[in-house]
Parts: structure tokens; sequence; C-alpha cells
């Protein structure tokens, strides 16, 4: 049999007969539009200070160079095509090639995120990208998008069919959940919009006119004028970017930013001449959709990592347990902030390695994309170092790796990581802007490391170090009783039951965050600990489910233990809830 037959798993009828077509009029059509690109590039003479030779510039001529030997060699490729359309091996290759594994889609993924790069850098000629690449640059975009385009088409039954979509389909499809996990997943959406009505009182307070605003204070107050500021149209198309993308406050990454724009972009449509003074429903807005539903979601991630919606009345509990934690209510009410989307990246960086178990694909990388958004809004994601590293190791002591195979997902994982943090935050391409957010980076660490110069500190809070920290953590998310039960619930995880690899992953994050916030930084900001703490807490029941699920020691199958299981950790939750109830209580008054 054809090995591209053994290893094509989505069976598609036309890309035999018509592949070479496709690759035909994508390399002739290529080499059309890069004739004009040519054409283009020299259609205008350089500055007189800058032209060398024909009265063009030694980087345009280079430039003019480049794109003449691409357009060759696209023409040679279409000549050898048509010579042997169906017979050249090049055509068996790829078709072997893309109907292996993941190929399929990773070609596709490949091609939208060349056509995603090519919008970026287009975008960006106007700020710090040479202007004069803006031809081949709108060339590459339209190679990736034809691309695309013909993928879809001349590979339509494989990447429609349904094992294709189930396959690489981004969340559990609603079809595949089971009775029990659909109805948890209506309760808990049904929770979460209650949970939301409940807010909107407190994320109203402080906005009915700029003035009360002001009196409010806080950080928003910092805020958001840098947002104004990022939403304000320039006098030029290059001025309106410069706005959009160079903020020049690097408190915050970039993506803290666009989603905080792209929420009130539709209030600034509507009334734009008083969008910044429209205080009384921006400020609500943002303090919703960038603080408290990022977290409803994340908490949601943070459930089903520990419970996979298995059990409804546990998986509401565990879900009500982390959003009316005191730290979670402080970050929801009246507070427009980043940590929400921060513990969202985090929290998905999380599912995806576990999703992934061990196979190394797009999952994997997925993740990686994550850490880098992460990154590229608070800086949390570089702490995945350690988590990633033990599970390269896992992939080698299970064999699912070779060693050298492990070094090279491991810097594909970086490679991407890194890829995003620029995509991400596309002001580090400007030294003016790099040196800046270096400059407030070093005054924040600072900050970080000792506290804030003048701040009124009764409990000598402002220092590192377990005693200074475990207070902080009693009064706005867990007794001691109870965090140390949660270490245990999340060790006992990480050797039995079902959820081993989630537990895992979640011990070496907590271990790399916990360690760096307890051990090297005095500020005790409640929104600091979401991520250290929220996914933490989501293993109240893990000693229970995992001696439920049999997959223990022998010692532990005793109906007595699971018994005692059940009853001790179901009193610490029922008196840690009862406490942060208490505690809580006062916001709503």
């Amino acid at each position: 049999m054809n090995p591209a037959s053994e290893n094509h798993k989505f069976k598609n009828h036309q890309s035999d007969m018509i592949s070479s077509a496709y690759l035909q009029r994508l390399t002739l059509l290529t080499a059309v539009e890069g004739l004009v690109v040519l054409m283009i590039t020299f259609m205008k003479p350089s500055e007189p200070d800058a032209a060398k030779l024909l009265g063009f510039s030694y980087e345009r001529l280079i430039l003019g160079a480049i794109t003449l030997v691409v357009v060759l060699l696209f023409l040679s490729a279409h000549q050898s095509l048509r010579k042997k359309p169906d017979t050249d091996p090049f055509i068996k290759d790829y078709q072997r090639f893309l109907h292996t594994g993941d190929h399929v889609f990773f070609v596709l993924i490949g091609c939208i995120a060349g056509v995603l790069l090519s919008i970026w850098s287009f975008v960006f000629s106007w700020l710090f990208i040479p202007a004069n690449l803006r031809p081949q640059i709108l060339w590459l975009g339209i190679f990736f998008l034809q691309a695309t385009v013909l993928l879809l088409r001349y590979e339509s039954q494989s990447i429609r069919g349904g094992e294709f979509l189930k396959k690489y389909r981004l969340l559990p499809r609603f079809a595949d959940l089971s009775k029990n996990q659909k109805t948890v997943l209506f309760v808990l959406v049904a929770f979460s919009i209650l949970y939301i009505l409940i807010l909107i009182p407190s994320n109203i307070n402080g906005t009915q006119s700029p003035e009360a605003f002001q009196h409010y204070g806080g950080d928003e107050v910092v805020i958001y004028p840098i947002l104004m500021d990022v939403m304000k149209e320039g006098e030029t198309f290059s001025a309106t970017l410069y706005h959009l993308f160079i903020y020049e406050d690097y408190h915050y990454g970039y993506p803290f930013y666009a989603w905080s724009a792209l929420v009130l972009l539709p209030v600034k449509l509507l009334n734009r001449a008083n969008f910044p003074d429209m205080i009384s429903i921006n400020l609500p807005l943002l303090r919703i959709f960038v603080s408290v539903i990022p977290v409803i979601l994340a908490c949601m991630i943070i459930t089903w990592l520990f419970t996979r919606f298995n059990h409804i009345l546990l998986s509401l509990a565990v879900f009500v347990f982390l959003l009316l934690t005191p730290g979670t209510l402080q970050n929801n009410q009246g507070f427009w902030h980043p940590d929400g989307l921060n513990l969202l990246f985090v929290c998905l960086v999380l599912y995806f390695l576990q999703r992934d178990r061990l196979r190394f694909g797009r999952n994997f990388y997925l993740a990686a994309v994550c850490t880098g958004l992460s990154i590229g809004t608070r800086l949390y994601g570089f702490f995945f170092v350690t988590a990633v590293a033990v599970y390269l190791i896992m992939g080698l002591s299970k064999k699912n790796l070779r060693f050298r195979t492990a070094i090279f997902r491991g810097f594909i994982f970086f490679v991407l990581m890194c890829a995003t943090v620029l995509f991400v935050d596309p002001f580090l391409f400007r030294a003016d802007a790099r040196d800046r957010m270096v400059e407030i980076m070093q005054e924040k660490s600072g900050e970080m490391a000792e506290g804030y110069a003048g701040d009124y500190d009764p409990r000598n809070d402002y220092r590192p170090g377990w005693d200074a920290w475990y207070p902080a953590f009693e009064d706005h998310y867990t007794e001691m009783f109870c965090f140390f039960f949660l270490i245990a619930s999340l060790l006992f995880g990480c050797f039995y039951g079902k959820f081993q690899l989630a537990h895992r992953m979640e011990f070496f994050w907590f271990l790399m965050i916990g360690g760096y916030l307890i051990f090297f930084v005095a500020v005790k900001s409640t929104q600091y600990v979401l991520p250290v703490l929220l996914p933490l807490m989501g293993t109240i029941f893990s000693i229970p489910l995992a001696i439920q699920s049999g997959k223990t020691h022998a010692f532990f199958q005793k109906k007595w233990i699971q018994i005692s299981a059940w009853l001790l950790a179901s009193s610490i939750y029922l008196a840690q809830l009862t406490i942060n109830f208490f505690k809580i209580l006062p916001r709503f008054r």
C-alpha cells in the first residue's frame, strides 16, 4: 500500500488529482505578483543623499535583487511542475508530508500565522520596520493568504471532516461531554451570570462623574488616562499608530491595554466627542470585562483541571470556593487591573500542558503561546520554566521523547514563547521604548523588594519571608490549616488519582511563583497572589477524588479511609468557606 495512504487519516479524494495544479497556480501567481512588487520597488528613486548606483541606494538594490531571485525560483518551480505534473517526486513527498500526523494542521496554522505576521509587519512599517519593505511584506502576506485559501479548498474534505475538527479543537466538544459534565457547565455558567449581576453595584462605585472617579482613587486613576491616550486618534496615520502601540508607561504589558481598548471600542464609535468623560459607562465595562470575566473563566478552567466536571455538587463547590475568596472579590469589585487576564493566561498554560498529555503536539505549543501572553502581560509566565523542564523530563522518562527531540521541542517552545511576547508587546522593537521599560522594571523591582517608600506599614508587612507573607494569605485567601491541607492535597494528587499530570504541573508552577513571592517580594498586594493560590485552592478535594478513582495504594481503598478523606476535605472546605463568607460580608453592605 502507498505510504501516503497509510498515513492519511483524514481521507481526501481530490488532493491526489489536483495537488499539482494547486502548486502550479500558486507558484505562477506568486511569481507574477513578485514581478509587480519588483516594479514598485524601483518605481521611485532613492533620496539623493542615499542614492549610490542608478539612482538607488545599496539597500534598495539588494532588496530588488533578492526579490528577483525569489521570483525566478517560483518560475523555475512552476516550469518543473508543468513538465512532470504528477510524477515529480516532490509532489509525492509533498503528499506524504502533508498527510502524515499533524502536518495538515501545522501547515494550515503556519499559513494563517504568516498572514497575521505580514499584516503586523505592514502596520508597523509606519513605526519601526523600514518602509521600503512594504511591497515585499504585502507580497508575503498575499502568498500566505493564497496558500491558506487553496489549502482550505483542496484539503476541504480533510479539514472540514468530523475527525479532523474533533482532533484539533482547542476545547472539548460540547457533544463529547457526558450528561453530568453538560449539567455542570450549565450550572457554572448560570452561577457566573448571577455572580456578575451581584457585582454590578460595586463595579459602578466611583464612576458617577470624573470628580467621583478621582476621589475613588487607586491604580485606575493612573491607568485610565493611559488607555485614553492609547485610543486617541493622531493627526496622521503614523501618529495614531504611535498612540495605539507606544504608550510610554510599561508597568503593564500591551495585551492589557489592547483588550481594554477593544472592550471600549463600541462606546468610542458611538460617542467620539465625549468618550474620555464617559466614565460611568467605561469604567464598569472595563471592570467587568477585563477583571471579572477573565477571573471567572480562569476559575472554570481550574475547576475543570481538578474535577473534570464529573460531579455536579463537587464542581460547583470548588467554583464557589474560588470565586468567593476575599482576594478574588477584591480583584472583582471596583478594580480594573491586568491580573484577571494574567490569571487566565496562567490557567490556560496549565490546561494545555494537561491536555497535551506528554504527546508534545499542538497543545504543548499552545501552552508556549499562553506562557508568552502571561509574560507579555505581567511577566508571570517566566516562572513556568521549571514546570516545562519537568514536563520534558517526564516525556523522556516515559520514552515519549528522545533526548535530542526533547531539546528540539523545548527550543521550539522557547521560540514560540519569545515570538508571542514580541508579537503582543510590539513596543519592544523600539529602542527608546525598551529603555523606558527597563527603567520602569528596575524601579518596580526595587519597590517589590523593599516596599513603597512612605507607605503606612503598622504590621511591618513590607519585608519578604514566610513570617511576613502568611498573614496576607490568611487575610485574603486561606487560613493556615486550609493552606497546609491544600499543599497535602496537591502532593497527593501528584502521585495518585486520574489527574496526576495536572497536579504535577500545578506543583512546579506553585513552587516557583510561590517561592519567588515569599522569599523575594516585600509588597503584599492581594492581586499578586491570585495566580499563586487560586489554582492551589482548586485541589481542595484532590485527596478523596484520587482515592475514589481507585488509582491509589491498596491501603487507601479501605472504606473507612475513603469516608475519612471525604469528611476531612469537606470539613476543611466548609470551615474555610464560612470564614471567607464572614470576611466578604462587609463588602456587600
